[in-house]
C-alpha cells in the first residue's frame, strides 16, 4: 500500500512538472505572439480591431497556459493562490475586450460605409464631369453614362454587404472568443482561489479519522 501510494505521489509530482513546461511555453509563445503582432504601434480603429481578433483567436493558448501552472502548483497554496488572482484579473480583462471589440466593430464598419460613401460620390462626380466633355460625349450615349451611374451603385452596395458580412463575422467570432476565455479564467480562478491542495484534504481526511 505505502509503495502504490509512493507511485501515485511520484506520478502526481512528474505530472506537474510536465505541466508547468508546457503551460509556461504557453504563456510565453503567448505573449511573443502579441508582442510581435503589437509592434509596430499602429493607430486607429481598423489596426486596433486587427489586434483584438488576433487576441481572441489566441487567447485559448493563454487559457490553457493558466490552467496547466496552476495545477502545477496545487500544493503551494500561495503560488495557486497568486495564480488564481491572476487568473481573475485575465478573465475580467478579457470580457472588458470582448465589449471593446463591439464597439470597435460598429464603428469600423461605419467608417467603411463613409469611405464607400466618399468613393462613390467621386466616381458620380467623375461621371456627371464627362457628361460636358465633347470629346468623350462623341463617343458616347446618355444610355451610357447611366449605365456608368448605375454600376458603381450596383458595385457599392456590394461593397456595403461584403464590409457588414466581413466585419459582423469576424467581430461575433472575436467576441465569443473572448467571452468564452474570461468567463473560463474567471472560474478557473475562482475554483483555484478557494481549494485545497492534496496537502490540506490529507490532513482533513487525519483529523476525521
Amino acid at each position: 500500500m505505502v509503495g502504490a501510494s509512493n507511485s501515485v505521489s511520484s506520478s502526481f509530482v512528474d505530472g506537474q512538472g510536465i505541466a508547468r513546461i508546457v503551460g509556461m511555453t504557453c504563456i510565453v509563445g503567448f505573449v511573443v505572439d502579441m508582442t510581435a503582432l503589437v509592434f509596430p504601434l499602429g493607430a486607429g480603429t481598423a489596426w486596433r480591431v486587427g489586434l483584438l481578433l488576433q487576441m481572441g483567436d489566441r487567447s485559448i493558448v493563454l487559457l490553457i497556459g493558466i490552467a496547466l501552472l496552476i495545477y502545477s502548483a496545487w500544493e503551494s497554496q500561495g503560488l495557486r493562490k497568486l495564480l488564481a488572482y491572476l487568473s481573475l484579473g485575465l478573465g475580467a480583462f478579457f470580457l472588458l475586450m470582448g465589449m471593446l471589440v463591439v464597439r470597435d466593430s460598429f464603428a469600423l464598419y461605419s467608417q467603411t460605409i463613409a469611405n464607400i460613401g466618399n468613393q462613390v460620390s467621386q466616381l458620380e462626380t467623375q461621371v456627371e464631369a464627362s457628361r460636358s466633355n465633347p470629346e468623350i460625349t462623341a463617343n458616347a450615349t446618355e444610355d451610357d453614362f447611366t449605365n456608368a451611374v448605375r454600376a458603381i451603385e450596383t458595385q457599392a452596395e456590394t461593397l456595403r454587404q461584403n464590409a457588414k458580412t466581413s466585419i459582423t463575422r469576424s467581430g461575433v467570432a472575436s467576441t465569443s472568443n473572448f467571452a468564452v476565455v474570461g468567463i473560463s479564467l474567471l472560474s478557473l480562478g475562482r475554483l483555484s482561489a478557494g481549494a485545497k491542495g492534496r496537502g490540506g484534504m490529507r490532513s482533513t481526511k487525519k483529523m476525521r479519522r
